[in-house]
């Protein structure tokens, strides 16, 4: 039993997505009623980023994998639908657009914000990295007949680093389920060297294999320099070029705006945290998910997955309700996490791994299954009943 020595904290937990609603759901669970959990968020909706491939494919509508956010009081969690416009450290206080939060303990799980920076062109892209664009690209893809469909990830980091080469082989299958593959090529473009680098070669050997089995044209290495709309084409910095018929982006990441004014990132960087308690260098102020930049042993960085902000989360508010309510118990996150790779045809590949392994991660990816796509399937479906 935690014993109670502390009243009337508040705990300021800012962004509604996969590790804003693990957070604000746990903390409630872990602390008395005396002490508020406030969840701020843009928009009222939480919508879950895995089915956006089948929305984009017409699999799903919006209403099946969303939430709203406005429910989380009937358990206690208070819900503040407000643009965020300052962070003031000092005074422990959240401006919001028409009032102020005053805090004793904040999460900051704002995620990432989308752009297309000083690339040309870029922003005519379509995209299945939000749910708007994965409606709009549901209609193209119905209509869509013959031509190339070109998938370009333009820079690095970007969440989610399945979903490229998901999408690339989700393509593929619809294509061949309209019996329209032979006349629609499906070319993936990235400036990684290989799918998964920070997963290792042995599964990036494997994902490029699987990508030549169906017959998706891969180009790692390729650093897109422009777009041009007009003439459906795209450019590179090694001076190639690619033509088009239809345009698949991921938006380039950066960290929010109202973040990086509040001095809690650098210019063009992400917030710095202990990797163990997701602790900044602030008195009480703690980052979990996209927004951070987590350094690997190898170099490389922690992915940005919903998985790790799940994780985090977990460890973040169990902290933060032990010193409220004075146990000495001190939780650390560990690195672990796992995904699923759709491939298609009723099948998912599954990987999983511990990212904090030295000198390199140890992650392995078990073969596409029937069994691992009815796995997410389960998982997609259970998300909003299980945390609304």
């Amino acid at each position: 039993m935690l014993e109670r020595i502390a009243v009337g904290k508040t705990v300021a937990i800012l962004g509604g997505g996969v590790g804003g609603l693990v957070a604000a759901n746990r903390l409630r669970r872990l602390l008395p009623r005396e002490h508020r959990v406030v969840l701020v968020d843009r928009t009222v909706w939480h919508t879950f980023a895995p089915g956006y491939t089948a929305v984009m494919l017409g699999k799903k509508v919006a209403e099946q994998i969303s939430g709203d956010l406005r429910r989380l009081s009937r358990k206690g969690i208070e819900f503040i639908a407000a643009e965020i416009s300052g962070i003031d450290l000092s005074s422990k206080t959240v401006h919001l657009s028409g009032q102020e939060l005053t805090y004793d303990y904040l999460i900051v799980a704002m995620g990432t914000q989308y752009t297309a920076g000083e690339i040309p062109g870029l922003g005519t892209a379509y995209t299945y990295y939000t749910l708007e664009g994965a409606e709009g690209l549901r209609e193209e893809i119905a209509n869509f007949r013959s031509g190339r469909i070109a998938i370009v990830v333009p820079g690095l980091p970007y969440k989610c680093p399945a979903a490229p080469y998901e999408g690339a082989l989700l393509l593929d299958h619809y294509f061949r389920q309209k019996r329209l593959r032979a006349e629609v090529e499906v070319r993936l473009f990235t400036p990684e060297p290989a799918p998964f680098p920070v997963a290792g070669r042995a599964l990036g050997q494997e994902v490029t294999e699987i990508l030549a089995g169906r017959e998706v044209r891969f180009s790692p290495n390729s650093r897109l320099q422009s777009v041009d709309p007009e003439a459906k084409k795209l450019s590179f910095q090694d001076g190639t070029d690619a033509a088009y018929d239809l345009l698949i982006g991921v938006p380039l990441h950066e960290v929010p705006t109202v973040v990086r004014e509040a001095g809690l990132a650098e210019e063009g960087g992400w917030i710095k945290v202990d990797r163990e308690t997701l602790a900044t260098s602030h008195e009480g102020v703690y980052a979990i998910g996209d927004v951070t930049g987590i350094p690997l042993a190898n170099g490389l960085m922690l992915p940005k997955a919903g998985v790790f902000a799940h994780g985090e989360a977990e460890v973040v508010v169990r902290n933060i309700a032990a010193e409220i309510c004075g146990s000495g118990t001190r939780w650390e996150f560990g690195g672990k996490g796992s995904c699923f790779l759709e491939t298609g045809f009723g099948k998912s590949a599954y990987v999983t791994g511990n990212f904090y392994a030295e000198p390199d991660p140890e992650v392995k990816m078990r073969q596409p299954s029937f069994l691992w796509r009815w796995v997410k399937e389960g998982f997609i479906r259970t998300w909003l009943w299980r945390w609304f």
